[in-house]
């Protein structure tokens, strides 16, 4: 790679900051075969970047995108080592710490987190005015909790666009994961007030006047499903106002039609049992719950309450079934355990 000397420089502060780092995490970089995808079929992708990178095994950009692909199909210690060898080569793409950061995220070993953190803390030094770095590196802040360290990034990414949409929607996640809804709200209406397509501050937004049952949710959801009209959790949102409301009609109305374009959504079922199930309409509850674990044999509520509405029909031993399976899939879950203590089933 040819450098210039400013390239010199930041390459060299990049092996003063990792120390090391890659190493740490990173395997023997060995020939990699090509993967399985979900179906089990070999992936086409993979197969052909492996194909371009045996005639060129150093290239930099390719390694990048068969790590993306290793990445994609979870194979997370192949990814890896693509991606060090990619750095190694070229250490001036942020993109390729931000896919770094990605693996270390999902791969979850121990003190993977704070690994993935040290790259885009890294990345955030190398580029420390490249805006989609900074806000990445808020996001991995926020994850982790440090609250503090993602206020201060997003502070810095103000100072170079003071209007930046992105930067304030960050900044809202953060103070309503900190449970201040009112900072939150002044900074999500900051956010759409400069991008009023932002569809995900619009969803934040409805969700904080939802839990305050105010009947302004309605408009934030609706600004956010004009954006993105197939956004299913505003159109949950939506609904779930209107249960709380009472008004069951336009609950079901709008879950109706969730089912109508995603058949296989086993939320939309649930709540129309649950709302059943508080209209006594005991069958029919009984009926959505099953549909919703049918749609989703992993939906350990949802076999908790078709246990309660086999319940309350004096199906008993069909309840006790669903009670045990929904224990048994999460056995520190309260309600199964305390349905089965009160059965008198140990």
């Amino acid at each position: 790679m040819k450098l210039t000397a400013n390239n010199m420089i930041r390459t060299a502060l990049f092996s003063a900051l990792t120390g090391g780092l890659l190493l740490i995490f990173s395997c023997k970089n060995e020939p990699q075969t090509a993967q399985a995808d979900a179906s089990g079929q070999q992936s086409p992708t993979l197969a052909r970047l492996n194909q371009l990178l045996a005639e060129d095994p150093s290239n930099d950009s390719l390694l990048y995108l068969r790590a993306e692909e290793y990445y994609n199909l979870d194979a997370y210690d192949e990814a890896l080592a693509d991606l060090q060898t990619a750095i190694q080569t070229d250490s001036l793409h942020p993109q390729y710490y931000h896919l770094l950061a990605d693996v270390l995220l999902d791969y979850a070993r121990p003190n993977d987190s704070k690994r993935a953190l040290d790259v885009l803390l890294t990345a955030a030094y190398l580029f420390p005015e490249r805006i989609p770095t900074l806000l990445k590196l808020s996001e991995f802040q926020l994850i982790v909790k440090q609250y503090g360290g993602a206020l201060t990034t997003l502070d810095k990414i103000l100072k170079i666009n003071p209007q930046h949409p992105e930067a304030f929607f960050m900044a809202g996640r953060v103070a309503l994961d900190q449970g201040d809804t009112t900072r939150a709200i002044a900074s999500l209406r900051k956010s759409v007030q400069f991008d009023a397509d932002n569809a995900d501050a619009w969803r934040f937004l409805g969700r904080i006047y939802l839990n305050r049952n105010d009947a302004s949710a309605i408009q934030y959801l609706d600004n956010a499903l004009r954006v993105d009209s197939t956004d299913l959790e505003s159109k949950e949102y939506k609904a779930m106002f209107y249960k709380v409301r009472g008004e069951f009609d336009k609950s079901f109305e709008i879950y109706r039609s969730i089912i109508v374009e995603n058949p296989d959504y086993s939320n939309a079922y649930f709540d129309m049992g649950a709302i059943y199930l508080e209209l006594d309409s005991l069958q029919k509850a009984y009926d959505h719950f099953n549909l919703a674990v049918k749609t989703d044999p992993l939906f350990v509520l949802a076999y908790h309450y078709r246990g309660v509405a086999s319940e309350l029909m004096g199906n008993v031993e069909e309840a006790k079934k669903d009670y045990l399976r929904a224990n048994k899939m999460s056995p520190n879950h309260p309600d199964p355990k305390a349905a089965l203590e009160r059965l008198g089933v140990k």
